[in-house]
Formats: C-alpha cells, sequence, structure tokens
C-alpha cells in the first residue's frame, strides 16, 4: 500500500473523563472467590449435635420403604435427600434416636455420625498457595479482584468510549490516503463476503431482502457495498496507524500466526480449511491484524482509565 500517516495524535492524550464512572463493588461477586478459597481450606471436624450444614451418616426406620433405609448420607439443609426431614434432624444428638414426622409418616432417625464443616479465616499462606504471579497475600488479592472487577466492566462498557478515542485520534491526524488503498480495503470485505455467501449457495450481488434478513442488516449488495466503502476508510486508517504502533515495538504479521488464525478458524466455525483461506486471505488477515492491533491498544488504555479517581 502506498498511503501512509504523516501526522498522529497519541491516542492517550485523548481525554475521556465524559465517559468515565465511579467504580462500585460487585459485593457478591467479590464474596464469590473469597468465600471459594476459605472452602478450598475448610476442614470437617466431628460433632455431638446436627446443625444446618452438617454431613451427617444416620439410620432410618419407617413403614414407608423411602424413609426406611440405613447408613444414609446427608448434607442437612441441602435438600438433596428431603428438605423438611433435613430440617427437623437439625438439634438431634449423636447416638440417640428422634421420632418425626414428616407429612404424616412416622420416620425414626439414629444419628450415628455428625460432622460440621469447619470453615476458616483466610490467611496470607492461603493466597500463596494459589500461586497466583505477583499475589502473595489478601491485600494483594483483594486488589486483584478489584481490578479484575474493573476491567471487566469497562470492556462491556467502554466500547463508546474506545470509539471517541479513535474518531478523535483520526480527526487530529494527517494521513496521504490512496484511493487504490481504499478500493483494497473494500474489494477484500467484498471479496470475502461473496465466498461467504458462495458456501451458503446465494450469490450476493443478487441477494434479495428476504435472503439477507438474520444474515447481515441489509436489504440490498448496493446497501452492504456502500457500508463497507464507508467503513473501509476508518480500516485504512486504523490498519495504518496499528502498523505504526507494531512496527515500534517489534511487531509483525507472520506466516505462522496466519497458520493458527486459520486453524482457529476451522475449529470456531468447524470450516474446512480450504474454505477458511479462501474467506480468510493471508492479505484479508494481515489488515486485520494490525486494524485489531490499533482497536487494542485503544482499549487497554480506556480500560485502565475508565473509572473516577477515589478520592
Amino acid at each position: 500500500m502506498k498511503s501512509k500517516v504523516l501526522s498522529f495524535v497519541e491516542y492517550d492524550q485523548v481525554d475521556i473523563s465524559m465517559y468515565k464512572k465511579v467504580f462500585k463493588l460487585d459485593e457478591k461477586a467479590y464474596k464469590k472467590e473469597i468465600d471459594f478459597i476459605k472452602n478450598k481450606n475448610s476442614t470437617w471436624e466431628e460433632a455431638g449435635e446436627v446443625t444446618d450444614g452438617a454431613l451427617i451418616v444416620c439410620d432410618m426406620e419407617s413403614a414407608n420403604p423411602f424413609f426406611n433405609r440405613e447408613n444414609v448420607k446427608i448434607m442437612v439443609g441441602q435438600g438433596f435427600f428431603h428438605k423438611k426431614l433435613e430440617t427437623m434432624c437439625i438439634g438431634l444428638k449423636k447416638g440417640t434416636a428422634g421420632e418425626l414426622d414428616v407429612d404424616g409418616e412416622k420416620v425414626t432417625v439414629t444419628v450415628r455420625s455428625i460432622q460440621q464443616k469447619k470453615i476458616p479465616v483466610i490467611t496470607d499462606g492461603m493466597i500463596e498457595a494459589l500461586g497466583i504471579e505477583g499475589v502473595s497475600n489478601i491485600e494483594q488479592y483483594e486488589a486483584r479482584l478489584i481490578r479484575e472487577q474493573k476491567k471487566k466492566i469497562a470492556k462491556n462498557e467502554g466500547y463508546e468510549a474506545v470509539q471517541y478515542v479513535i474518531d478523535k485520534v483520526f480527526e487530529a491526524s494527517t494521513f496521504d490516503l490512496k484511493k487504490a488503498d481504499w478500493k483494497e480495503m473494500t474489494d477484500h470485505e467484498i471479496k470475502r463476503l461473496k465466498t461467504i455467501s458462495k458456501e451458503q449457495g446465494l450469490n450476493l450481488e443478487t441477494m434479495t431482502p428476504e435472503e439477507f434478513e438474520g444474515k447481515m442488516p441489509f436489504s440490498s449488495y448496493y446497501e452492504l457495498f456502500a457500508s463497507v466503502q464507508n467503513d473501509s476508510w476508518d480500516r485504512l486508517c486504523g490498519y495504518l496507524l496499528g502498523r505504526e504502533y507494531a512496527e515500534k515495538s517489534g511487531v509483525g504479521y507472520t506466516m505462522e500466526q496466519y497458520r493458527d488464525d486459520i486453524d482457529e478458524y476451522v475449529k470456531f466455525w468447524h470450516e474446512t480449511k480450504e474454505n477458511a483461506e479462501k474467506i480468510n486471505t493471508y492479505e484479508y488477515s494481515e489488515i486485520l491484524f494490525y486494524v485489531n492491533y490499533y482497536y487494542n491498544k485503544v482499549k487497554e488504555y480506556v480500560t485502565e482509565n475508565f473509572f473516577k479517581e477515589e478520592k
């Protein structure tokens, strides 16, 4: 391609303060992660009385065959055996028989063993045992959980901010764009869509509104072409900036990576390798690599700066 970047604004110089949010911790998700570690390090201890959550082994006698059993293991309160009976077992002593009325059924329950789970207080040692790089204590683990929550929110809600940054960079930068390169960008995408349509037994140029429905948000080939052509202008700019940043970092698209991309496409879309290579040519994949390289740089910037500073 003969198009080039003459000057450009760094994406991290674009102000995104209007998109920044106040972070609110997802207490439920946070507690789930902490409880996972506690449960992982929990122990079972012998107990003398049945409590909610205890694991008991008991014998049951009843005229009802369902309740007439021996050596039954029950996790009290979970409802896996019989919710009402489990609740009625709470308070029974080990080795003693209890007479229960379960929905009109007389059941004698003799508890043979009781084990109660002991949930420990979380320690730095438990955190270190997780083997997470750079995380060896509770404070570091909690900070990591918060970072992950922020990252997830930013990824889900930061699209507008990412697009805003890209638009501002394009507006403030100077490109020497060639019509031939713009056409090449358009042709690559149209050729790809034609190949996909052909695999589905359709001719992209003659598709009817009904044939487009459910596949692409267009009603005619000309409407589709106009959209692709319009997007290709921005794609060309993104490609040039992506290449600029990638080359500065010593990153490039290789044939080895292309083969890996094709293998992933085959696996995900259940396509043949031959069809995958027709749909995603090396040239198209290389363009997409640099476009995505730049997009991901901007996305990373937005993700890291998506929340207002805490006072």
